[in-house]
């Protein structure tokens, strides 16, 4: 059963992330120009010198999501950005619902998907995948009062602990809460809310020891909305998530893996990942 919660302890929590979350930077910076001749030409790409990129309208920070004036941002935008730039190519973004992105990908609507999409074995079998991310669970605590917890252990056993309805971190949460009292020792106490920000200003107020969401929720609220927690640990439960190419299209496939490696040579790729607070979820780790 849902946890009942403070009514004005929400109130104020939800006025005050708003606040943060409304005056939060987009993307870092302008469109990056192409850094040489087009790499991938048609057929690999619908249009020459354009890299179609399908990404959702319905997407969430920090990967992929609408800023306070509408433009499309995120992590993901910032390295579909980058990967066309260095493939002498200018991005071009086609949005959908998330449920149509391989749809759209599949009617030639795009060229690649960049959309938070995971790599799971029925998708590989319609799509090629350019691992470039994880994803993960986080567990986040108050920068002034870590309330000792280490992560996914038995700190967290007896801790008041936030998580959203129907989520990874619900179920893990539960399974240590399991272990905990398997142990002897006190079971975690589980509330539930499905608004993080409310849930991120409980944490810093002491109402609850730590909040439970994917670890880039966790890393954006940390570095571009001024709340003052920390992860707890590292991320766990981790699965990649990557550019996803018309199943045979080998040249545009091999050119973003091509392109990817360059920017991590570089330093972009890093770059960008600390800009949005998901720089334990690099590929590279």
């Amino acid at each position: 059963m849902k946890t009942a919660l403070n009514v004005l302890a929400v109130g104020f929590a939800a006025v005050s992330l708003a606040g943060m979350v409304a005056g939060c930077s987009s993307s870092e910076g302008a469109t990056p120009e192409p850094t040489g001749p087009a790499k991938v030409s048609p057929p690999a790409v619908l249009t020459a010198d354009t890299l179609k990129i399908c990404a959702p309208n319905d997407g969430t920070p920090p990967s992929v999501y609408h800023d306070e004036s509408g433009d499309l941002v995120g992590s993901e935008v910032d390295l579909g950005k980058a990967l066309a730039a260095n493939l002498g190519l200018k991005p071009e973004f086609v949005q959908s619902a998330f449920a149509a992105v391989i749809p759209t990908l599949q009617a030639k609507q795009c060229d690649v998907i960049m959309a938070q999409l995971y790599i799971k074995p029925e998708r590989e079998k319609v799509v090629d995948f350019v691992p470039y991310v994880y994803s993960g669970t986080g567990i986040a605590v108050s920068k002034a009062h870590p309330a000792a917890i280490t992560g996914m252990d038995d700190s967290l056993c007896g801790k008041k602990v936030m998580v959203a309805v129907g989520t990874t971190a619900e179920v893990l949460s539960q399974e240590q809460s399991d272990k905990c009292t398997a142990a002897g020792k006190p079971p975690v106490d589980i509330n539930r809310n499905n608004h993080a920000d409310v849930s991120i200003q409980q944490v810093q107020n002491g109402q609850v020891d730590a909040y439970l969401d994917t670890a880039e929720t966790i890393g954006y609220y940390e570095t571009k909305t001024g709340a003052q927690i920390q992860m707890a640990g590292e991320p766990f439960g981790t699965i990649k998530i990557g550019a996803a190419t018309l199943k045979g299209n080998t040249a545009l496939h091999d050119a973003i893996q091509q392109a990817l490696q360059a920017i991590e040579a570089d330093g972009t790729y890093d770059k960008i990942l600390d800009q949005w607070g998901q720089s334990e979820l690099s590929i590279q780790k």
